[in-house]
């Protein structure tokens, strides 16, 4: 069904920009193997995929070995974020050198909620400055603060208004729009007065009209980008998402996959 629909709206190029691999104990996916989740992507037509693995986000040294195992495993179709974790901002730093320039990788990881970290705080610092320094993406989980998980007030959606302006040469990915409630809605003026700050739609967003109010309350859908999460999130709601949504052909192929295309220079 949605395979006739990407047919159907001459969708040619689908880039999932956030996806993760590796088991967790917490996360129960019986088909999350690594090479089920590379084939539920080509079932429904996904091109290249972007992901950050569940290992780097704890481990320095093995989350990086897993991370280039996966990459080269699946060369040409998977991409990666390198992860830096404040908690280990020496040693990160040393591993995001050693392979940036690594083929197949197109941008970092951060996690401010997961590594309990606020991002301005003094251990993002040589990171920051690395990263502006050299015009990477950064891809940055975000969440509404106001929620009863409280590690999400380290990833507030807001904090990264100062951070752009601070470093100009960074682009910035809200993960998640923002992630509940109200925030899904006021990160639009966040990308919108920001010129480099983007959004994915990526993970468990259940909020009618979202894709068409962000389509129409921006200059154009330049700046907004197509992810799943998978394995946390059903490829197929994510894509169904925005298949379904009332906003034209073209913006539909911007989201899904054309972003993503310049962007990250695929």
């Amino acid at each position: 069904m949605l395979n006739d629909i990407i047919k159907q709206q001459k969708i040619d190029i689908i880039i999932d920009t956030h996806l993760h691999f590796g088991k967790l104990s917490s996360l129960n996916v019986p088909s999350g193997s690594d090479d089920d989740i590379v084939k539920c992507l080509k079932k429904y037509n996904v091109s290249k995929a972007v992901f950050s693995h569940h290992y780097a986000l704890s481990s320095v040294e093995f989350g990086f070995e897993k991370t280039i195992e996966v990459l080269n495993k699946y060369k040409g179709f998977l991409y990666t974020y390198l992860v830096f974790n404040p908690n280990f901002p020496k040693k990160s730093i040393e591993h995001i050198k050693k392979y940036i320039n690594f083929e197949g990788v197109v941008g970092i990881k951060i996690h401010p909620s997961w590594h309990a970290c606020y991002p301005f705080d003094e251990k993002y610092k040589e990171f920051w400055n690395y990263a502006n320094e050299n015009q990477l993406i950064i891809l940055t989980h975000s969440w509404n603060p106001n929620v009863p998980n409280k590690a999400q007030k380290f990833s507030d959606p807001f904090f990264f208004t100062d951070i752009a302006a601070e470093y100009p040469n960074v682009k910035i990915i809200l993960a998640h729009a923002g992630g509940r409630g109200s925030y899904l809605y006021k990160v639009i003026d966040i990308v919108k007065n920001n010129k480099n700050i983007y959004v994915d739609f990526s993970g468990d967003i259940f909020e009618p009209n979202l894709i068409e109010t962000y389509v129409k309350k921006l200059p154009d859908s330049k700046k907004l980008l197509f992810g799943t999460d998978m394995p946390w999130v059903d490829i197929r709601y994510s894509l169904s998402k925005i298949l379904n949504s009332n906003i034209s052909i073209e913006n539909k192929k911007n989201i899904l996959g054309l972003n993503a295309l310049k962007l990250f220079n695929l």
